[in-house]
């Protein structure tokens, strides 16, 4: 964080907090403007506080890119170990859709590819047929 930043100039979208909130929530439960403004702070100094941590916890690595391990050892520091187990899990879920959509997208371009190649030949040919055609003027 820079210097002239400061925990009060930062929030989440209040559309994703909205979605989080009610998402932990039962339906028929809702909340306060005021709750919710409550939460996001909430949110925004736990967020700060753990990329502190998990930043001390790369340094103390020897290096200065803070990694998933550094933020599984930082959640370990701060007392919330029992969440790591499920952050994994997510984690390797969220590697595995993106190897998916990557491969997708490779798949699609290379599709893409032979189209525009396959066009590419056909104006040739084209092109090819009107040259040999005789000139009627």
């Amino acid at each position: 964080m820079s210097d002239t930043t400061t925990i009060e100039d930062l929030d989440f979208p209040k559309a994703v907090l909205t979605r989080v909130i009610k998402s932990s929530l039962p339906e028929n439960i809702s909340i306060q403007k005021e709750a919710r403004h409550g939460v996001s702070k909430a949110a925004t100094v736990f967020v700060s506080y753990l990329a502190a941590t998990a930043n001390d916890c790369a340094r103390e690595s020897g290096h200065k890119t803070i990694m998933t391990n550094d933020v599984l050892k930082a959640l370990e520091a701060v007392g919330l170990a029992d969440f790591i187990d499920r952050l994994k899990t997510d984690l390797d879920a969220f590697v595995a859709r993106s190897k998916e959509k990557k491969k997708t997208t490779a798949t699609a371009d290379e599709e893409e590819e032979v189209e525009e190649e396959e066009e590419s030949a056909m104006d040739v040919d084209e092109s090819s047929d009107v040259a040999k055609r005789p000139r009627t003027e």
